[in-house]
């Protein structure tokens, strides 16, 4: 009796293992993969580490929390599906950003110079007509979280066809 009891708690044991899964999870919440949806995240300014946004119309967000870096007042996003085809969303703020507002996408005086959609190996970019907007509504620099909404028209620089990605949201804290 006790040969198999000892049996059956040494292999029961060894089944999170065998079955791919962890016993131990790990601490930092941008290593854990986000679970497939349908619906946007909601809006939220609390540092969540949310992004999403729709490309023509469907839902899109990312396999992984967005990579967001505010170093010496610049922005960087990115957004990243591993979902075939692979995919993903970038923002790009040179101008200084020190505070809250809304930045022009694309524009002869826009303050962000690049916004881009890559869809497996097809590219789209903004430019002066297909063009969007930015909208930071929390910049919390001792926190290091930022928040805030999107959206921009994107343009295959060969093809000419346009993506129309909206109703972009973001809840990140950054590097």
């Amino acid at each position: 009796m006790k040969k198999k009891t000892l049996t059956f708690f040494a292999s029961i044991s060894f089944f999170p293992f065998l079955s791919g899964c962890s016993l131990f999870e790990p601490d930092d919440a941008w290593l854990k993969p986000i679970p497939p949806s349908n619906t946007l995240p909601p809006i939220t300014q609390t540092g969540a580490n949310t992004f999403g946004c729709k490309v023509n119309g469907q839902v899109w967000l990312p396999s992984t929390p967005a990579w967001v870096d505010y170093t010496s007042s610049k922005l960087t996003m990115q957004a990243i599906s591993t979902i075939r085809p692979a995919s993903n969303v970038t923002i790009v703020l040179y101008k200084t950003v020190k505070s809250t507002g809304v930045f022009q996408i694309g524009s002869l005086t826009s303050e962000i110079t690049e916004c881009s959609f890559r869809n497996g190996s097809v590219f789209f970019y903004t430019d002066t007509i297909n063009n969007g907007q930015i909208n930071i509504s929390r910049l919390d620099t001792i926190n290091s979280i930022i928040s805030g909404t999107f959206w921009f028209d994107a343009r295959n620089k060969t093809t000419g066809e346009v993506v129309h990605v909206t109703e972009g949201r973001f809840d990140n804290k950054y590097n």
